[in-house]
């Protein structure tokens, strides 16, 4: 089906069924923000490997991808302010180890150190920097957000005209 025709049919069921379309397109946002999250997850999980295996006290059963995060949806019953953020930045818990994800995805500038144990070093030490990854644009790329939105909506207008 034609997306101009699904967006023709979807008009027209708007006013006769409203709450089992916008139930639809809801549906179809947490879909696709899943999909992101699940593809984000992959995209990550082959570098990941060795972040996940350093102890980190109170927050063990952490793993640092659980720091690519689905909020919740918000919504009016207007489907035009609809949103769901699905972000990187980790839950926020202190000790947990799902902050170090910003640093992968996001990068690092290169960093000095200029003292060591409470001393002044004579010239500053190099800590290195990490280089973006960019896991999480990747997965936006790659996941065709309109397709999922577009089939989930379609199949609640099916079910509207099955009735």
């Amino acid at each position: 089906m034609e997306s101009k025709d699904l967006v023709e049919q979807f008009n027209e069921f708007k006013e006769v069924a409203k709450y089992e379309i916008i139930d639809g397109v809801k549906k179809a946002m947490r879909k696709a923000a899943r999909e992101i999250q699940k593809q984000t997850i992959e995209n990550a999980r082959a570098d990941i490997k060795t972040y996940n295996n350093h102890p980190n006290g109170e927050y063990e059963q952490d793993s640092i991808l659980d720091a690519v995060r689905v909020g919740k949806l918000q919504d009016n019953y207007d489907e035009d302010e609809m949103s769901i953020k699905v972000h990187v930045m980790g839950n926020g818990r202190e000790n947990s180890k799902t902050f170090r994800f910003r640093f992968l995805e996001k990068g690092t500038k290169e960093r000095y150190a200029t003292e060591q144990k409470g001393r002044q070093l004579s010239k500053p030490r190099y800590l290195g920097k990490i280089t973006p990854r960019r896991y999480f644009g990747q997965a936006k790329q790659s996941v065709n957000v309109l397709d999922i939105y577009l089939q989930e909506v379609e199949k609640a207008i099916d079910k509207v005209n099955g009735r």
